[in-house]
């Protein structure tokens, strides 16, 4: 009564195939493992790559706000970045030259018929002549 299905000298095509796929799944789950330590390693730095973004970018939009407002660095620094653009924005806007009556903020020199100021003097010039 020797069994050679029970002694393991002899394997089936069944037990072939289980220790097979056993091995398979103990190189896949030792794989997984080093894949997710990986992964952990690449998220923290890619966490502390975003930390020191963060950092210079706040430090420039607070140097940069420090110029345009009357607050002072302790309430700058304490602001988060969307804050410090919006209020940059806003010192920006505030400081703009307001429109004057009369004024053309956009004047050029030469002949510039939507310049009253030389379209006039031209058509003045024009008439003396004749």
């Amino acid at each position: 009564m020797d069994n050679p299905d029970k002694t393991g000298d002899n394997p089936t095509p069944t037990e072939k195939n289980v220790s097979a796929l056993n091995a398979r799944v103990l190189i896949l789950e030792s794989l997984n493992t080093a894949l997710i330590a990986e992964r952990d390693e690449a998220v923290k730095q890619l966490k502390q790559a975003n930390d020191l973004i963060e950092a210079d970018t706040k430090a420039r939009l607070v140097e940069k706000a420090l110029g345009e407002t009357n607050m002072t660095l302790n309430e700058l620094a304490g602001k988060d970045i969307d804050e410090l653009e919006t209020i940059i924005t806003i010192s920006a806007l505030a400081k703009k030259p307001r429109f004057e009556s009369g004024a053309d903020l956009a004047a050029k020199p030469g002949k510039d018929k939507l310049n009253p100021v030389t379209y006039l003097h031209s058509l003045y010039v024009g008439n003396r002549r004749k």
